[in-house]
């Protein structure tokens, strides 16, 4: 018989009326039994005893309130000395009625204790229930590589049945390529300790789970055992997995977009380019008319001959450099670093463009530092940029009459480890408020159909790619000046890493 019962259980089960019908039959019980002992036994040592029976039973049922049946009971031995059957002295018996009020509080006080300690534990359970079973986190608990305990969760997460998952052994849950990265991380461990990881889990149905394991030692059930705390990731990878897609892509696009301008600026320089190879094509022919009459006639001698083959050779070399700068600017390509000489870099930008400057009789001025360290960076994409600058400073100064460009380098005052290269032009310059806006993609300060806004944003983007800064500053018609920071290394984790020895 369970004597005591929660308040759940007792509105559960109303069983009121067969708990005042069971103590009732045992103080009907003891009155008789009393009654037998004094009438007949003429005696009162063992039915007291007896006595405590109903009390115990009523304080353990109803708390405080099986006072009342100690009352009735004292009542009971009172009549039994009124009758004068009673065999013991009145103090006796008052000294008994006081015991069984003092039986009667204690059990009532043991049976609340009892009923606050099934409430807590309930309350105990629900927190378990709350904490461990409807937790968003999986719970796994294994002793000897087999799992001992497995939450709801991660049933849900793994799709396997209520009991599928307990008793198997745990590595067959991990996939198992990772099972051998847990291994080793433990191995490192020496078996033991904290560990926190990402690694995939497999499902039931052989899909892939993702998931972050936080993995702690504890005890279970008095027995040594591993806890892992599994949280599903496995959208937050796919998330991942198609950023990386997406930057991806991106990337491809921007290399485009840095080709195809690059291709539209050799277009603009076609006209240009056209006349600076005609030149030496027009030396090669003539040069070589030149032998081939001296060869028929026999004239001037085999120096002068000689002489004329060498000058055709000094015009290919020179057509040969302009098709090969061409090839590399119209080439697509990844990132290469490289050791790159600022100074040669300028030189020869400005000596592929010096064509078109001298057709718009634009003089331009250098002023290279000696002695100036080599930078890491991609020759093609620097080449490009100083390109855009000096294509961009030639046509700002489109209407006027005096048209100069100067050209500086040097190392920066404010950091040994950083060169400058400076463009300045005597143009029609722009206002200092636009200033913010000149490396924005399709801004432009130029007429319409004159460019496409892209030239400085691209530029912007080739120079932080070196880890480089590039500022304008401007003066309505007094000039523009261009300056290029570039540090002597990428910064670290940059793009840097393929420069040859």
């Amino acid at each position: 018989m369970k004597l005591v019962q929660t308040e759940e259980e007792r509105k559960a089960y109303p069983v009121l009326g067969y708990q005042v019908a069971v103590v009732l039959s045992l103080i009907v019980l003891s009155g008789g039994v009393g009654f037998f002992f004094h009438s007949v036994l003429k005696t009162d040592i063992i039915y007291t005893h007896f006595i405590y029976i109903p009390i115990v039973v009523a304080g353990m049922w109803w708390g405080r309130k099986g006072i009342y049946v100690a009352f009735a009971l004292a009542a009971m031995i009172i009549t039994y000395h009124l009758l004068g059957i009673a065999k013991c002295p009145v103090w006796h018996d008052l000294i008994r009625m006081l015991f069984f009020i003092i039986v009667s509080l204690c059990i009532s006080r043991l049976r609340r204790l009892a009923v606050h300690g099934q409430h807590a534990l309930a309350l105990s359970e629900r927190k378990y229930q709350l904490l461990v079973e409807d937790s968003l986190t999986g719970v796994i608990v294994y002793t000897s590589d087999r799992v001992v305990f497995a939450n709801r969760r991660i049933k849900d997460i793994l799709g396997y049945d209520e009991d599928e998952i307990v008793h198997k052994s745990v590595w067959e849950l991990f996939h198992h390529e990772d099972a051998k990265k847990v291994l080793a991380l433990l191995q490192e461990k020496k078996g033991g300790g904290d560990l926190h990881y990402q690694c995939r889990f497999l499902k039931k149905n052989g899909g892939v789970v993702w998931a972050d394991v936080s993995r702690n030692e504890t005890i279970y059930e008095g027995k040594p055992a591993v806890l892992m705390n599994i949280y599903d990731i496995t959208r937050r990878k796919e998330i991942e997995k198609k950023k990386k897609e997406l930057s991806v892509l991106a990337k491809r696009q921007e290399e485009q977009l840095v080709h195809s301008y690059r291709l539209i600026e050799l277009g603009e320089m076609a006209a240009a380019i056209s006349h600076e190879l005609n030149q030496p094509l027009t030396g090669i022919q003539n040069y070589a008319k030149n032998a081939i009459y001296m060869l028929d006639h026999n004239i001037e001698g085999p120096e002068k001959v000689r002489r004329n083959l060498m000058l055709i050779s000094d015009q290919v070399t020179r057509a040969s450099k302009i098709i090969h700068q061409m090839r590399e600017l119209a080439r697509r390509s990844e990132l290469h670093f490289t050791t790159v000489d600022i100074n040669e870099l300028v030189m020869e930008s400005v000596e592929f463009l010096l064509p078109q400057l001298r057709l718009a009789d634009v003089h331009v001025h250098l002023v290279l530092a000696e002695g100036l360290p080599t930078v890491i960076g991609d020759w093609v994409r620097l080449e490009q940029v100083l390109l855009n600058l000096l294509t961009n400073a030639k046509q700002a100064m489109d209407e006027n009459k005096s048209k100069h460009i100067h050209v500086r380098t040097g190392r920066d005052e404010a950091a040994d480890s950083i060169v400058f290269i400076e463009i300045r032009d005597t143009g029609r310059g722009f206002p200092t408020e636009e200033s913010e806006n000149l490396f924005k993609p399709f801004y432009t300060t130029k007429r319409p159909g004159e460019g496409t806004g892209l030239g400085l944003s691209i530029s912007l983007r080739i120079i932080r790619e070196h880890g480089g800064t590039i500022e304008a500053v401007s003066e309505q018609k007094k000039g523009s000046t261009f300056r290029i920071r570039l540090p002597l290394k990428p910064p670290e984790g940059g793009k840097g890493k393929n420069v040859p020895g």
